[in-house]
């Protein structure tokens, strides 16, 4: 870098009409530009929370996981790999239209051959080595989900390549990616933690992915007009441009869990001849999704709607060996209004990244479905009902904080947890969000 600092500057200076401010402007452009190609190349740490997220649940849903109670098999594996392909297909057709991605062709098919070698390697990997059974007994390879790998695979690809154009792109990538994982385990075809391991697998593989290949192929075909710029789109910046306030619209998705061993006697009635004695509900983590658009007052003081959707698992654990009830699932509905105070900013080292705290209280409404458990008859058919838990709208409140890393002047990366307490209710009343966020900035 040095090298060619000297020949451009006596350049620069032997040239008529040039002047100071201009050599020095010129010269500023190149050393930020290596700057952030130097970051660029960098391994990008995004997403390793995930893995480290499902092995945990590998190990705390265990007993859940092997506890009697088979789910229905639904015949919907191949239709949802038409989802999971969808983030990686839009990549490759914005690039046969023409579309300007980070990367050139040949740069681009041997970072996305890594990234599909070392997804299927790991995942195949894993299932021989863990034989986990799936939920509706259908195979001893569930863990983790393909679908889920090649899903978030496919849109860290589309948001790497494609997400300096809107951060839309990364918010639409990663929607489908979770809309898969949702299908995965609507489908009775995963259990909680394989989907989260799944995602993990994916987001981490494409990232060593594209760092093996920056090493093999250095500074050639990087699209520099892909990193950090000023909102006029002119200059490179070091340090991407702070928002004087941080209006946007937030993609959340992530694991929704705690109090999993549940007395039904105060929120389910009995359909049947069947004596609930010593009946109780256990339900896994969950997966819970929704969009958040925040609304700053000041430069430091927001609002925010909330609207998620979580869903889990649930078994009954019956006393009698002789009554068994089929797996079912929770689907729960939040309506939240926040109101937070956002902490000043904090400049990490390494071009295009900022990093804002934010705290806040939320308060709003929470619904459950209705849910009806069956028998499971011989030969695995449906039995008659045994119980059903009621529905209920309760009111809910809260409290947690956020943390966005800024990656440019209109978008964000990050992570929140939230302690939610619903009212009224013994039906899962106390519960933590733990999730990850795409901010698209206003």
């Amino acid at each position: 870098m040095r090298k060619l600092l000297l020949p451009l500057l006596l350049i620069c200076l032997s040239t008529r009409g040039w002047g100071q401010d201009s050599v020095l402007h010129v010269i500023q452009q190149i050393i930020t530009e290596d700057s952030l190609i130097r970051e660029e190349m960098r391994f990008n740490r995004d997403g390793l929370l995930m893995p480290v997220r499902g092995l945990i649940q590998t190990f705390t849903h265990r007993s859940f996981n092997e506890l009697p109670g088979p789910y229905r098999y639904n015949n919907h594996r191949w239709e949802d790999y038409g989802v999971a392909i969808t983030p990686l297909a839009a990549t490759w057709i914005m690039k046969v239209c023409g579309v300007k991605s980070r990367s050139t062709t040949p740069r681009m098919i041997t970072a996305n051959g890594l990234a599909l070698g070392l997804t299927v390697g790991l995942s195949q990997t894993l299932r021989w080595s863990v034989t986990e059974e799936r939920p509706d007994g259908s195979g001893k390879s569930s863990l983790p989900s393909f679908h889920s790998a090649l899903a978030f695979m496919g849109a860290t690809v589309l948001s790497r390549e494609y997400g300096h154009i809107s951060p839309w792109i990364t918010i639409g990538g990663y929607a489908t990616a979770t809309g898969t994982q949702m299908l995965r385990i609507g489908h009775n075809a995963h259990w909680m933690n394989d989907i989260f391991m799944g995602a993990g697998i994916g987001v981490v593989s494409t990232n060593l992915a594209y760092f093996l290949t920056d090493k093999i192929f250095g500074r050639k075909g990087i699209n520099t007009k892909s990193f950090p710029r000023s909102p006029n789109g002119e200059d490179y910046l070091v340090v991407a441009p702070e928002p004087k306030r941080g209006s946007g619209f937030r993609l959340v998705s992530g694991t929704e869990t705690n109090g999993r061993t549940l007395d039904i006697a105060d929120f389910a009635e009995a359909t049947a001849d069947f004596d609930m004695t010593g009946v109780k509900l256990r339900s896994s983590a969950s997966i819970t999704a929704g969009f958040e658009a925040d609304w700053f007052l000041s430069d430091n003081i927001f609002l925010t709607a909330i609207g998620r959707y979580t869903m889990s698992q649930a078994k009954l654990e019956i006393p009698s060996p002789s009554v068994t009830a089929w797996g079912e699932q929770i689907h729960i509905y939040h309506g939240d209004i926040a109101a937070g105070w956002r902490a000043p900013v904090l400049p990490l080292t390494g071009a295009g990244r900022t990093m804002r705290f934010s705290v806040r209280t939320l308060w709003g409404l929470r619904y459950n479905e209705g849910i009806t458990f069956y028998q499971v008859a011989k030969g695995r058919k449906m039995g008659e009902s045994l119980l059903y838990i009621k529905p209920q709208l309760r009111p809910a409140g809260g409290a947690g904080f956020i943390i966005d890393l800024l990656e440019s002047h209109n978008q964000t990366f990050g992570f929140s947890v939230d302690y939610l307490h619903t009212f009224n209710t013994h039906f899962l009343p106390n519960r933590w969000v733990i999730a990850s966020s795409w901010k698209a900035l206003f």
